[in-house]
């Protein structure tokens, strides 16, 4: 049996990177996933790729109107929406200085106005169903501080703050909500902000190897899949007690530095 056997999960910015990989797993551990995106060709070959209980919709999570679409969406094909998992991000890397009053609301449009209005959509059915879980996908960035990325790791922290709120709300209806804080989501994310655009598809398994000493022949895309793990394990029911968390995925990134000059191990 799945882990997810008889749950229907809405899943963000499930085209690529992250919230494609918990389509995957949702639906290998038993789950029928409604995959949402704006990104309409591209979420349906995921959902095509994952078969019969997988159905793609355009999903503009800044908008209500298209949360209530999504919702009845997956309440006419699988009945209900157990599980919402909410990923879709856009991210900026600028000074602070330098960030324009436009791009940063549009991150907090997306980043958390979006998960704001989904967990107001899924609400009612979730309270007539008995419960749910939603798991907002945070970042390190909401954890902690970095250069360049004020405007994201805002809406970041700020997602952690309506997680918490959130699970103190909806916890008397039996609705979870946990924050997944991971490192190593789409990297590709940061390209389009560095010079020649490269490819940082390997970056988060390189940098988490350093970290943990990971085995040579671990593969690249197993980083992104102990994201999507995590997610799993707050959505499935092995997680019951669990609501209000931050479940850091980052290999030990956030704990702090080692200092090679301090005897060791």
């Amino acid at each position: 049996m799945g882990r997810l056997d008889g749950k229907v999960a809405l899943i963000t910015g499930a085209a690529q990177g992250t919230g494609a990989e918990v389509a995957r797993l949702f639906a290998a551990e038993g789950a029928a996933v409604v995959l949402g995106d704006v990104k309409v060709d591209q979420v349906g070959e995921v959902a095509a790729a994952i078969g019969d209980r997988a159905v793609a919709i355009e999903l503009d999570v800044r908008e209500p109107e298209s949360w209530s679409a999504a919702v009845s969406a997956a309440t006419v094909a699988f009945g209900a929406v157990d599980i919402l998992v909410n990923n879709a991000a856009v991210l900026l890397l600028e000074s602070l200085v330098a960030t324009a009053k436009q791009d940063f609301l549009r991150l907090v449009e997306v980043n958390q106005l979006g998960p704001y209005l989904g967990i107001q959509a899924v609400f009612e059915t979730m309270r007539d169903n008995g419960g749910g879980s939603i798991v907002n996908v945070v970042s390190t960035d909401g954890v902690k501080g970095m250069n360049g990325v004020s405007a994201y790791a805002s809406t970041k922290w700020g997602l952690r703050g309506i997680t918490k709120s959130a699970s103190i709300e909806l916890g008397r209806h039996r609705i979870r909500v946990n924050a997944v804080c991971p490192e190593a989501g789409n990297p590709n994310m940061s390209s389009e902000f560095l010079p020649g655009n490269p490819d940082l598809s390997d970056m988060p398994h390189q940098m988490m190897q350093s970290i943990l000493a990971a085995p040579d022949d671990a593969e690249p895309g197993s980083r992104l899949r102990d994201v999507a793990n995590m997610a799993l394990f707050l959505a499935s029911d092995e997680s019951m007690s669990c609501t209000g968390g931050d479940f850091v995925v980052d290999a030990g990134l956030t704990v702090g530095q080692f200092q090679d000059f301090i005897p060791t191990t």
